[in-house]
């Protein structure tokens, strides 16, 4: 009897083997599963290391997508940029010999900055005799110009005075600061003539 249930075990556990399945790695031999052994198809590109698998033809080109959204438009940048300038002479009169002097901007173009000099009839600078200068402003309140405020002439000689400006295309909004700037300049200089 006893040989008879180790038997029974023995074929019940064989059973079970079985029923559970399946090999795994550790029941295969390394490098003993050929080609032959296994079945076509049945593999996935998953279960081939990268760069094993060549790839395919590139296909044709999909439809054309939906267009996006617009952007929003830009602003003119600096694409044109004049330099101009004004000069006159003051010659020493003694009386009320200042003033204002301007150089002004092309038509479409706007101010971005600008310098005054004074020389005397040596070449000497003078720089004492430009009380002020600033971005004036045209009838629509935009920067047009660079003005300066030139002092009277007591150099007991002949002055130049030379004014310039560099313009852009580039449009600035009307600026009542500068608007009232210039103006209170120009106001300020006239009370005290």
């Amino acid at each position: 009897m006893a040989v008879a249930f180790v038997a029974l075990f023995v074929a019940g556990a064989g059973g079970a083997t079985a029923a559970t399945g399946l090999l795994d790695g550790g029941d295969i031999k390394n490098n003993s599963i050929t080609a032959k052994d296994v079945k076509n198809g049945s593999l996935l590109r998953k279960d081939f290391k990268r760069g094993q698998i060549p790839a395919g033809k590139r296909g044709s080109q999909g439809p054309q997508g939906i267009a996006g959204p617009a952007g929003r438009a830009g602003r003119d940048g600096f694409g044109t940029l004049a330099y101009r300038a004004a000069s006159g002479a003051i010659t020493d009169t003694g009386v009320d010999t200042g003033g204002f002097l301007t150089a002004d901007c092309p038509s479409g173009t706007y101010p971005t900055g600008g310098d005054a000099a004074v020389v005397d009839e040596n070449d000497d600078l003078r720089p004492a005799m430009v009380l002020a200068q600033f971005f004036d402003t045209g009838v629509d309140g935009r920067p047009s110009s660079w003005t300066a405020i030139i002092d009277d002439n007591n150099t007991t000689g002949p002055v130049e005075v030379f004014v310039d400006v560099i313009c852009a295309n580039a449009s600035p909004a009307p600026a009542p600061v500068a608007v009232a700037k210039s103006k209170a300049l120009r106001e300020g200089y006239d009370s005290l003539r």
